[in-house]
C-alpha cells in the first residue's frame, strides 16, 4: 500500500509498504480522510522527542477492511473512527483514570504507524463506530475530543468573559464549545481577517485583527481582563501574553502545542497576586463519546472548517501550505 512516510525530521517520502494484517485483538481500517494537526506537523519538523520513521496522521475516520479473530463487536465495512491514545490499562497512571498520561502510552501516528497511509492497524478497543455521520465530520471527532478534555480541564463558568488566541480549527472548535456551554462573551484574535469572519460566522462576539491595535482593542473590549484566556496558537510568544489579559482570580488554559524546549517568562508574584490558575491540556481521556454527540447533534459545527483536500501524494505539499500559511486555510484533509 502507498503510505507517507516521514523518515528523519523534515524528510518525507512517499513509499510503497506492507499492507497491515489484524492481529486476534485488532483491526484494519481503510482510510477515507485524514486530518492534518499541528502536532503532524511539529513530528515533521523534529520539535517533539519521537522516534523515526513514523507514518504520521491521527484524525481519521474509515471503514474496516478486516478485524481480528478476537473481535466481536466491530465488523468489515463498518464506518468508524479511533481514539489514537493507546493507554497499558495498568501502570500507576492508568490505575488512577490518567490515561493520557500512560507510562507506556502509544499513539496511532506518533509513537506507531498512522493514517497517512491507505490503511492503518489499531487495537479494537480503541475504535468507535460513527453510524451515518458524515465522513468530513466525523475527521475532526479526534480534535473536538482534545478540546472537550481541555474545557473539562479548566471548568469555565457560565458567563464567563473568554479571549481566545488563535481562529485555526482548534480555535474554533473551543469558541463553539464554549459559546454553547454558557461563556457570555467570547472574543477571537488572529491575524487572517479571514478566519476572523469566519469566527465571527460561527458565534463570536467579538473578533480583534492580531496587529498593532490589538492591545488597545482587547482591553476596551474587557478592562478588568476576562475570565479565562486560552492560548489556541502554541506559539510561545502568544502564549506568554495569555497572562497580561487574564482577570484577578481567572484562569489561562494553554492549549495549543509549543516546541517541547520552548519556554515562556511569567512571574510567580503576578500568579500569586492575582489568584491565577494555570492549566495544562495534554490530548483527550476518554471523551470520544462527548465528541461524537456534539458532532451528531450539530451543537459544533465543523463543515466550515475545512478549507483544503489534498490527495495523499500531495501530503508534502499540504505540510507546507499548513507551515507557511500562504493562502488562507484552516482545516485540511488528505485522502488516500
Amino acid at each position: 500500500m502507498r503510505a507517507a512516510v516521514i523518515e528523519t525530521p523534515g524528510h518525507l517520502r512517499m513509499q510503497d509498504v506492507v499492507a497491515p494484517s489484524p492481529g486476534p485483538d485488532d483491526v484494519v481500517i481503510d482510510v477515507a480522510l485524514t486530518g492534518l494537526c499541528g502536532t503532524d506537523l511539529h513530528i515533521y519538523a523534529g520539535e517533539l522527542n519521537y522516534v523515526y520513521p513514523i507514518i504520521p496522521g491521527h484524525e481519521v475516520v474509515g471503514t474496516i477492511a478486516a478485524v481480528g479473530a478476537n473481535v466481536s463487536d466491530l465488523q468489515p465495512g463498518m464506518p468508524v473512527t479511533f481514539d489514537p491514545n493507546i493507554p497499558c490499562g495498568h501502570c500507576h497512571f492508568c490505575r488512577r483514570l490518567r490515561f493520557n498520561h500512560c507510562l507506556n502510552w502509544q499513539g496511532v501516528g506518533v509513537t506507531r504507524h498512522g493514517g497517512f497511509a491507505e490503511q492503518v492497524l489499531v487495537p479494537a478497543k480503541v475504535v468507535y463506530p460513527i453510524g451515518d455521520l458524515p465522513l468530513e465530520q466525523a475527521a475532526f471527532i479526534e480534535p473536538l475530543s482534545c478540546v472537550v478534555y481541555g474545557l473539562q480541564r479548566a471548568t469555565p463558568a457560565l458567563g464567563d468573559r473568554i479571549l481566545i488566541f488563535g481562529a485555526g480549527p482548534i480555535g474554533l472548535l473551543l469558541m463553539q464549545c464554549l459559546r454553547r456551554g454558557g461563556a457570555a462573551h467570547v472574543t477571537v484574535t488572529d491575524l487572517q481577517p479571514e478566519r476572523l469572519a469566519l469566527a465571527r460566522r460561527l458565534g463570536a462576539e467579538e473578533t480583534v485583527q492580531a496587529d498593532e491595535g490589538q492591545a488597545a482593542a482587547l482591553r476596551e473590549h474587557a478592562p478588568y481582563g476576562y475570565d479565562m484566556v486560552v492560548d489556541a496558537t502554541g506559539v510561545p510568544a502568544v502564549a506568554a501574553r495569555c497572562f497580561d489579559y487574564v482577570t484577578p482570580g481567572g484562569k489561562v488554559l494553554l492549549f495549543g502545542v509549543c516546541p517541547e524546549d520552548a519556554t515562556i517568562p511569567f512571574s510567580p508574584f503576578h500568579l500569586y497576586r492575582r489568584d491565577i490558575s494555570v492549566y495544562g491540556s495534554f490530548a483527550l481521556n476518554v471523551t470520544f463519546g462527548p465528541a461524537i454527540e456534539l458532532l451528531r447533534s450539530g451543537a459544533v459545527d465543523v463543515t466550515p472548517l475545512v478549507s483544503h483536500r489534498f490527495p495523499l501524494e500531495q501530503l508534502p505539499a499540504a505540510l507546507e501550505l499548513a507551515h507557511t500559511q500562504s493562502e488562507p486555510s484552516a482545516k485540511i484533509l488528505i485522502a488516500p
